[in-house]
């Protein structure tokens, strides 16, 4: 017993000098290039992690690139323009099965957490046969929930319920706002508005208790092998900001204000909560009951998703080595 727990404390030892070794006051920043799908409560923890200057604190200085929707990501990242990427995981799943070497590294949403909001003249789902739903584009996360709802409700996408390519999370209340659509998928904080402007809420998908692969980091298997301590690093900064999201809120709430360019502190109030709360895991580890619901859905259009592995998709061992050295319990005061 003495040397199995002397074993787990010099691994303890050995993985924090790495990390020390890994952030030398003076060492040049890694600067690179990264993407997100979606000015949205949901990917505020790239900003927060930014804000609160930890990219710094382990030498990196990512390039933070905007791309509406998840499709033109992942082109980005399997051209070479960027080693990360911030959006919903069915993408990265769709890449996957057509040969691409996508990994995801993290998730932090494994739930559907839109909301769909109607016209005023929709009170309720059976209001939504013949009309249409405006979403980012074909194959972004929101499409795909629109059209899970559309199914539960007993119609057929494309058939009963249309969809209409408006762009990301503001696009998309915009469109709603002007008329251009009958129903939109948001998330925090956009909900808080559109329940002041009166819209009605047909349904959070969040009640609904889906196992999802929702807002994720992800990267190429190329990038792993080519610069695997980078990748190390950005899992760990990460998994601080997290920590920091958790703890530091005043500050949190400012970095999401300043990511959806708003002032309205009930809804910034309800996005931190939700995220930061709510859906975000101290340890972020993708459930593979998510990429088997996206499996299943793909099955219909795409034979090789029938059999896959949801497991396959993953690159969990630097989240499981944070995790194994006691450093992100450290972070939190566990003393366990």
């Amino acid at each position: 017993m003495p040397n199995r727990i002397f074993r787990g404390s010099h691994w303890s030892i050995l993985f924090v000098l790495v990390l020390l070794g890994l952030t030398r006051v003076g060492q040049a920043q890694d600067r690179f290039n990264m993407s997100h799908s979606a000015l949205t409560g949901s990917q505020a923890i790239l900003f927060v992690t930014r804000d609160a200057g930890i990219f710094r604190k382990y030498n990196l200085e990512p390039q933070i690139i905007y791309i509406t929707g998840a499709p033109p990501n992942i082109s980005a990242l399997l051209a070479g323009s960027v080693d990360f990427v911030v959006f919903a995981g069915p993408a990265a799943i769709t890449a996957n099965l057509a040969g691409a070497n996508t990994a995801v590294l993290m998730s932090f949403v494994n739930t559907m957490e839109h909301s769909i909001f109607s016209q005023r003249a929709i009170k309720n789902p059976a209001d939504i046969k013949g009309k249409t739903i405006g979403v980012s584009r074909p194959g972004s996360s929101d499409d795909y929930g629109a059209r899970v709802a559309v199914r539960k409700w007993g119609f057929e996408p494309d058939k009963e319920v249309f969809f209409v390519s408006v762009g990301g999370p503001p696009d998309r209340f915009l469109a709603l706002q002007t008329g251009r659509v009958d129903a939109v998928l948001i998330q925090p904080p956009l909900t808080v508005k559109a329940r002041k402007a009166g819209f009605n809420e047909l349904a959070a998908l969040a009640d609904l208790g889906l196992d999802y692969l929702g807002t994720s980091l992800v990267t190429s298997r190329a990038v792993i092998d080519k610069k695997i301590e980078l990748v190390r690093r950005m899992v760990t900064a990460f998994a601080e900001g997290i920590h920091f999201y958790k703890t530091n809120k005043p500050a949190s709430l400012r970095s999401i204000a300043k990511l959806m360019k708003i002032d309205d502190a009930e809804a910034i109030e309800e996005s931190y909560n939700a995220y930061a709360i709510k859906f975000m895991a101290r340890v972020p580890y993708a459930n593979p009951s998510g990429i088997e619901v996206i499996l299943k859905d793909l099955e219909k259009t795409n034979p090789k998703a029938r059999g896959a592995d949801p497991k396959s998709f993953l690159e969990t061992r630097f989240l499981k080595e944070l995790e194994d050295s006691g450093y992100i319990a450290k972070l939190y005061g566990d003393k366990n």
